[in-house]
């Protein structure tokens, strides 16, 4: 994987495969995990840390001298690798035995002794001190004079501790507690101090002794440890290293319980312990790139960067957020370490790679505002399709500052944001389009992201490529289990994960987005199946008789776009329902923008031959009059013959039936009557209002009329054709039919499905 220093990312499949092969999923070459384990060697620095190194242990041996001590301080952030770096000063400061040791052309002191001090393994200031001088005592050879050097550095531990716990705070009454001791002690402490002093100008040997991660330590513990340093411990000949955080040393030394110390006070307490601050240098943008570079190199695979891996979005948050966020090599192993899990534990083919990565970085560097997502999911997941346009809740959009409250820090917050408007286009956006499938945006997927797996209620996408692979072949037994299933939340789960894989053929950007389902006659046949036995919800946002009508419009269109001359007649007569076979036709020839001739001639004869089935069902169901079918009789029928220029052809059997008097003008009027209902209403709920299609009624009839909205709220139990005729004559302005009428808005109303006339 190889990102460009431009505003979007590009992966390189080349580099990608000389990683060592796992599966299809996943590639790693780091073994079981990540340790957080600092370099034992030079040869082991990737960071390009040694010049560093060598330059702070040039200076330790310039400036060491045996009638003094130093303390250096080496600072950096957390997770910044002072722990690495100071494995490779000990390197530089250790004579080279040979010219292969690995210490090149590092400083050649003879004699440095470099001891570890960990006061943070310890509790308590007796231990503390009893630590250190162990540590001291160890850097003396065991052999020869040095074993009186070790008896002193003994007795003098003995008059230290209690001093130590004796004076009040740093440098403030040593004088006054040396005094107090010295009382109950064969030696005072300036003498025992110069002995071991002397001694060890004697001994000649440079001694350092390093405290690393003191910034761990408790505020009590880091006075003591500060005491050590600042008053007993500063022997000539012995230098310190003491590795911290500058901004935690300063939090800790700005210890409510000592008093108010304010943060300036609290660095100049520091400048009076540490002579030579060494800061380490700083992670640059390209450096931690090439490492996030490299580390996903290693889990991601050729084949699924090229398949699906949105380099652009990746681009923008590789290049800006990530390196504000993973500024150390922990921060950066750390987050590589949790990406690296989440790709084991999924099933990628399941899950969005790219919102895989995005998602793991929310969560690792954002904890509090990953938790607050849940709460969030409407709002995040929002967005339009090409079936369903949700109604903005509010005007503005959500405020999304109410969910980044959690983030403190302002630069912290524009990161998050940036993280947030690269998962979910809700953010970056006003009116977002749907995200595509698999997406954490998309509200069927949303949930897999949050519980890191898939949660129970969830269907597998394999589940669904199974169900529609074997029904294309012909076996339509799992498909018809999805969708004829009693759990409604099931089938409309499962509707969905279908639907996204069948975009209308003109909407090239979705066709691009989302998996693409197989496509057959066969398919078509066991889709017509399912639009014949569905029951009608028509008060439902989600009624799985109109997805499935769609699902079936857009699989038509696919299957006359990939060839005009398909045979699809026999499948579509499968649904024997006329109403509903006429939806799934009309619905595929409803709109052509952008749809090729062949494809348009193909989608046009299809709508004519049903629209020729039509005019015979439409003749026959007026002379039954009062006994029509309710499924035949209707505008929506009338409109699909008019749709598809046979409506001369009807206009010539209407006319012969009115001069033979085998129906009415009113008969035919209250055809074109159509029924609204509740969205949201009970189950078989009456119809909530009334319309009349005057317009086409006059088209087809020569009859002159007024068209209305849904009107008549009141009450609609009573849908027959003598009721519908009352209504209708309101309108029509031959023959007296005509009425005052009124129309009321404030109900809510959804236009019939497949089974209702649509307005």
């Amino acid at each position: 994987m190889t990102i460009d220093r431009q505003p979007t990312a590009h992966l390189d499949p080349g580099r990608l495969s000389r990683g060592p092969n796992a599966d299809s999923s996943i590639l790693s070459s780091r073994g079981p995990g990540w340790h957080d384990d600092p370099i034992s060697s030079l040869d082991q620095d990737r960071l390009g840390r040694a010049s560093f190194a060598k330059h702070a242990a040039r200076l330790i041996a310039e400036t060491h001298t045996v009638d003094s001590s130093v303390v250096y301080g080496l600072e950096g952030p957390w997770g910044s690798g002072k722990s690495s770096v100071i494995t490779m000063i000990t390197a530089f400061l250790v004579p080279a035995k040979s010219s292969t040791d690995g210490a090149g052309d590092g400083v050649k002191e003879d004699g440095w002794r470099v001891v570890p001090f960990t006061p943070w393994a310890t509790s308590g200031s007796e231990a503390l001190l009893a630590e250190f001088f162990a540590a001291l005592t160890a850097a003396v050879p065991e052999a020869g004079a040095a074993q009186g050097l070790r008896d002193k550095i003994t007795g003098y531990a003995e008059i230290a501790r209690p001093i130590a716990a004796l004076i009040p705070g740093v440098g403030n009454g040593l004088v006054e507690a040396s005094r107090t001791v010295e009382a109950r002690l064969r030696k005072p402490w300036n003498i025992a101090f110069a002995e071991v002093a002397d001694a060890l100008r004697q001994l000649g040997t440079p001694i350092l002794i390093v405290v690393d991660d003191i910034d761990r330590l408790q505020p009590v513990e880091l006075l003591d440890l500060l005491r050590v340093v600042r008053l007993l411990g500063r022997f000539p000949g012995v230098d310190f290293l003491l590795a911290y955080d500058e901004q935690t040393l300063v939090e800790t030394l700005q210890d409510p319980a000592r008093g108010t110390v304010s943060t300036a006070r609290a660095r100049a307490f520091m400048e009076k312990i540490v002579q030579y601050p060494l800061s380490m240098p700083p992670l640059l943008t390209g450096k931690i790139v090439k490492m996030l570079d490299a580390g996903l190199t290693e889990i991601i695979t050729p084949e699924r960067v090229e398949r699906g891996f949105d380099k652009p979005r990746f681009g923008r948050i590789v290049l800006t957020t990530m390196p504000s966020q993973l500024a150390t090599p922990r921060a950066i192993e750390r987050f590589l370490a949790q990406v690296r899990e989440q790709f084991r534990i999924h099933d990628l083919n399941e899950m969005n790679d790219l919102d895989l990565i995005l998602a793991t970085f929310l969560r690792v560097q954002f904890p509090d505002l990953f938790a607050q997502l849940q709460r969030w999911r409407t709002e995040l997941t929002r967005g339009a399709t090409d079936w369903i346009s949700y109604p903005s809740r509010n005007e503005s959009g959500p405020n999304w500052d109410e969910l980044l409250q959690k983030v403190e820090d302002v630069q912290d917050r524009q990161d998050a944001r940036a993280a947030l408007e690269a998962l979910f286009p809700a953010v970056a956006e006003r009116n977002p389009a749907r995200a595509a499938a698999g997406r954490f945006a998309h509200p069927d997927y949303f949930d897999r992201y949050l519980a890191q797996s898939i949660p129970e209620g969830d269907i597998p996408d394999a589940v669904i490529a199974r169900a529609l692979a074997e029904a294309a072949a012909g076996n339509s037994e799992v498909l018809r289990t999805l969708i004829l299933a009693e759990d409604d939340e099931q089938v409309t789960l499962a509707l969905s994960k279908i639907r996204v894989r069948y975009p209308d053929i003109g909407q090239q950007w979705m066709r691009d987005q989302a998996p693409e389902g197989p496509a057959s006659v066969e398919l078509l046949a066991a889709g017509m199946a399912l639009v014949n036995e569905l029951p009608d919800r028509p008060g439902s946002w989600t009624s799985a008789l109109e997805q499935t009508t769609y699902w079936m419009a857009n699989l038509l269109r696919r299957l006359l776009d990939a060839d005009p001359n398909t045979g699809v007649d026999a499948a579509l007569e499968v649904c024997t329902r006329t109403r509903r076979r006429a939806h799934v036709v009309s619905a595929a020839s409803g709109s052509l923008d952008g749809v090729d001739n062949d494809t348009r001639e193909a989608l046009l004869a299809a709508l004519t031959h049903e629209a020729d089935r039509l005019i015979p069902l439409l003749v026959a169901d007026l002379r039954l009059g009062d006994d029509g079918d309710t499924d035949i009789g209707g505008s929506f029928l009338y409109s699909v013959v008019h749709d598809a220029g046979r409506l001369p052809e009807l206009q010539a059997e209407l006319q012969a039936g009115l001069a033979a008097e085998e129906f009415t003008v009113a008969d035919v009027a209250a055809r074109f009557v159509s029924f609204a209902y509740i969205v949201g209403g009970p189950v078989g709920a009456a119809p909530s209002s009334a319309a009349f299609a005057g317009e086409l009624f006059t088209k087809v009839t020569g009859v002159a009329a007024d068209s209305t909205d849904h009107n008549e709220h009141e009450t609609w139990a009573d849908t027959s054709w003598a009721r519908r005729r009352r209504f209708a004559a309101k309108y029509v302005k031959s023959t007296g039919m005509t009425a005052e009428h009124t129309t009321d808005s404030s109900v809510k109303e959804a236009d019939a499905g497949p089974d209702g006339d649509p307005s």
